[in-house]
């Protein structure tokens, strides 16, 4: 064995014997003892097994949607490597070359370097979106590095193919911090009178670089995950449970994951940093969707949020008790009919019809405008409706458009490039569009939106494109619109206070989702699914209510609609002692509203001066039935109960009549 074969860095003066060599080995001859190093020979082998023709001229390219889908899904990447790959652009700015950045596919990304050597790159396609991988384009820098996770310095005879071999590069792999898995090359290349041995110490050190970016980065979105899965963890004790990260990562696991291959054929490794691609939220959906296992339940899945969009994924594997139902508290459910409409809690005619109309809106690529009252469940309806629609599987991104400043909204919904502002974060940052590309934008409270910023939304709903802030670059986006309010867009309109072009932009469909009060029969329904949820939030067992308590909530208006109603039963549900919720526990202005909002017409019942709580009833249920002249489902609406409680109570109240109780009235009232 040649001296020479094990070297890192070519020997120029080998390259006669190199070429020499290469012509030998595509006539199948014998090699000379001396001249070719393993690394270059074991590539040489790899092409020809891979039937590269040795007279490629350039290297096949991507389009430029490709390109685009490609940097997308390694954004991440992308932002690391860009201030490092600056730095290395300075120290080589007189040496000619030709700085880039590929994806694990062997893809430019990026690339920079001095006009000449572009120009001279672009006649083999060493440009972006060049393909560079030894299956297409035989021996180089980027695709050698990419089938041995090594770095590699490639001279000029050594490359595969003719047209390449008047160019030297050297590449470095940038290995995933977590899991060691390739995210991508760094590469210098230029022609071959640009060779230096040093080139491959510098793009190692870049690698190095870009590799110590992406941890740090990496450490503090699992601190978060971490922050905000353990609840879970507590929560499902007995069963296995996986956290994946963004990028569909194995962060944290428990259980026993060979329980979880007997049960269900799982097929999951339970290192940490093991990726499971379908889980990965920069892999494009429909690749996501061809990549899911079979094994992999949809229930299973519990998306981890925070304010900022979601953090992750917990996968929960129910091996503790295989029966028991898994509810998933932080999305709908999709049931067994494939009816995520099913799952919001309601079969009152209002909601039902509400429902009935999402359901037909849904699959439609059309803009939705939500309109209802404060806490109406309007985030709820348009995740069904992006879950019902034809990219389930694309990114669900909901922006609060009340929340936050001009400033803020601007950049939160374009993103914004480096230097665009005091603070701009380098790199820059994509906006909520880009993030929702593929999927659906939620814009809540889309009435309070700044009129000075409705021009530049406008834009991006007509044109679908999008430009961040400081940048000229536009940015093409696919994205379904939900906006939701409580205002009336169209008086706004008429003011002057909103913009009318974008009203009936945004006001294609409608859909009106009813408050609690319009469906009173449904608040027993909706407490019982928060007291089966909040059980297995805690923990424990639902909690029985004491009939008072389940008269006042019944009975109370809800203002705040589902919303107030699940703050207020959780707070009393985690206050309570024991396995019962008592009437200590219901809020005063719930317990001094009920009387009041059921009194018609101003009358006072002398029931209330007694203040006993069934001749109380009693008296109500009186006058709101007289009230109805005998209507039972206008005074059931009245009284805040469903219909079926009402019969119940009446024929309660009869069999007391027939004890000598006080009478009770189905007359009208004279």
């Amino acid at each position: 064995m040649s001296p020479h074969s094990n070297l890192l860095i070519p020997r120029i003066g080998d390259e006669s014997a190199v070429a020499c060599s290469w012509e030998r080995f595509l006539q199948d001859m014998p090699l000379p003892a001396v001249g070719v190093r393993n690394v270059v020979l074991d590539s040489w082998r790899r092409s020809r097994s891979e039937a590269v023709d040795p007279t490629t001229g350039s290297a096949p390219a991507a389009d430029g949607d490709r390109i685009y889908q490609l940097r997308a899904r390694s954004r991440d990447l992308y932002e690391a490597a860009k201030p490092v790959l600056e730095t290395l652009r300075e120290i080589l700015r007189e040496s000619g070359t030709l700085i880039m950045l590929s994806d694990p596919s062997g893809t430019i990304l990026d690339l920079n370097g001095e006009s000449r050597a572009r120009d001279a790159g672009e006649q083999i396609n060493l440009a972006p979106g060049g393909c560079w991988s030894e299956e297409l384009i035989g021996t180089n820098a980027i695709g050698t590095t990419i089938a041995t996770h090594q770095p590699v310095q490639i001279y000029a005879s050594e490359h595969y193919c003719i047209d390449v071999k008047h160019w030297t590069c050297a590449a470095a792999p940038i290995l995933d911090p977590l899991g060691k898995t390739l995210l991508g090359v760094v590469d210098v290349s230029g022609v071959k009178e640009t060779f230096h041995g040093h080139t491959l110490g510098l793009v190692i050190s870049a690698a190095k670089q870009i590799e110590g970016v992406l941890a740090r980065r990496d450490a503090e979105l699992h601190g978060r995950l971490l922050e905000h899965a353990m609840d879970g963890f507590s929560r499902y004790g007995n069963d296995c449970v996986v956290l994946f990260d963004q990028r569909g990562r194995i962060v944290k696991t428990s259980g026993s994951m060979q329980q979880a291959r007997e049960m269900y054929g799982v097929r999951l490794p339970f290192e940490v940093g093991s990726q499971l691609t379908a889980l990965d939220f920069a892999v494009h959906p429909d690749e996501r969707i061809r990549q899911t296992p079979l094994w992999l339940r949809p229930e299973w899945l519990h998306p981890v949020r925070s304010r900022d969009g979601d953090l992750g994924t917990l996968l929960v594997i129910p091996t503790g008790n295989p029966h028991r139902p898994m509810v998933n508290t932080s999305t709908l459910a999709i049931t067994a009919t494939g009816d995520v409409f099913a799952e919001i809690i309601g079969t009152s005619q209002a909601i039902s019809t509400a429902k009935a109309r999402a359901r037909r809106i849904a699959p439609l690529d059309l803009p939705v405008l939500l309109l209802g009252e404060t806490g109406a469940g309007k985030e709820v309806f348009a995740r069904a409706i992006h879950k019902a629609s034809r990219k389930p599987e694309g990114p669900f991104i909901a922006v609060n458009c009340g929340a936050l400043t001009r400033e803020l909204l601007a950049s939160e919904l374009f993103g914004y490039s480096e230097g665009a502002f005091t603070g701009a974060r380098r790199g820059g940052l994509p906006g909520k569009f880009e993030q929702a590309d593929g999927g659906t934008l939620f814009l809540d409270e889309i009435g309070e939106m700044p009129l000075d910023m409705q021009p530049h939304l406008l834009r991006v709903l007509q044109d679908g494109v999008v430009v961040r802030l400081g940048d000229t670059r536009e940015r093409k986006v696919a994205v379904r619109i939900v906006a939701a309010t409580n205002r009336d867009l169209q008086a706004d309109a008429r003011a002057g206070r909103f913009r009318e072009d974008l009203f009936h932009r945004l006001c294609v469909i409608s859909l009106h989702l009813p408050p609690l009060r319009e469906r009173p029969e449904d608040t027993e329904a909706i407490i019982g699914h928060l007291n089966q949820r909040l059980a297995q939030k805690y923990g424990c067992p639902p909690k029985s209510l004491d009939p008072e308590v389940l008269a006042h909530l019944l009975r109370y208006r809800w203002p705040g609609n589902t919303r107030e109603l699940q703050n207020v039963f959780e707070a009393m549900f985690a206050l309570s002692d024991g396995n019962r919720i008592d009437g200590t526990l219901l809020p005063p202005h719930i317990g001094a509203a009920t009387v009041d909002s059921v009194l018609v017409n101003g009358g006072v019942m002398p029931a209330v001066a007694a203040g006993r709580l069934a001749e109380m009833e009693r008296s109500v249920i009186n006058a709101a039935v007289a009230n109805a002249r005998g209507n039972l489902s206008m005074a059931a609406r009245n009284l805040g109960i469903s219909r079926s409680t009402l019969y119940v109570k009446l024929a309660a109240m009869r069999e007391s009549t027939k004890a000598g109780s006080l009478p009770l009235s189905l007359s009208p009232a004279p």
